[in-house]
């Protein structure tokens, strides 16, 4: 009978030890840590100008259910007619990133972030390069789902908006709307570390 109560005990304790850590595709998670990761993000410009994509990478401190960190966008690439010539755009830009991440403990929970960053910008028309030395100003608040795969990586699929601020007080860049809808992905890789309250 005490072997019984025992097994009873050790059933129970597990039982709410495995209620504590979040699910996963293959394993259990647990949460506070840090992560780096890698972002892809997916758009297209109205009015005759093609974006095509733009890819970066970051990390943050995890705390509880929120995170704060650092990223950096580059490879952006715009193409764009104006007044009959095409316009080769290369911009980067990199910043704060802010996040918050709620019900982590289920598979597939909400995912969400805020960008704010700085960035410069380089045109091209019909081969001859202008730089832009004036800084840009970007704000990219994004929402989603994001997907605990294993206890060390979850991916996030989201959509948000972005806008640019400075870049139309370059010459260059007068013709251009650059504020855009955009899709993107983000893969965080690292220990998402122990439920707590903070």
């Amino acid at each position: 009978m005490k072997y019984l109560h025992l097994i009873f005990a050790f059933l129970m304790v597990s039982t709410c030890l495995m209620a504590q850590r979040d699910r996963t595709l293959f394993n259990t998670s647990t949460r506070v840590g840090g992560f780096g990761g890698l972002i892809f993000e997916f758009s297209e410009l109205g009015d005759g100008a093609d974006f095509e994509t733009a890819n970066g990478g970051g990390g943050g401190l995890i705390l509880g259910d929120f995170f704060l960190g650092g990223y950096g966008i580059d490879n952006i690439n715009l193409r764009e007619v104006i007044d009959t010539e095409t316009a080769n755009i290369d911009m980067g830009h990199g910043g704060l990133w802010f996040g918050v991440v709620p019900l982590q403990q289920y598979t597939l929970h909400p995912y969400a972030s805020l960008r704010v960053g700085w960035g410069a910008a380089d045109i091209t028309i019909d081969g001859d390069r202008f730089s832009s030395n004036d800084r840009f100003f970007v704000i990219h608040p994004e929402a989603g789902l994001e997907l605990n795969v294993f206890r060390w990586f979850r991916i996030a699929g989201t959509a948000g908006y972005q806008w640019f601020n400075g870049l139309d007080e370059d010459p260059q860049f007068e013709a251009l709307d650059l504020d855009n809808f955009r899709v993107g992905l983000t893969l965080r890789f690292g220990g998402f570390g122990r439920k707590r309250n903070w």
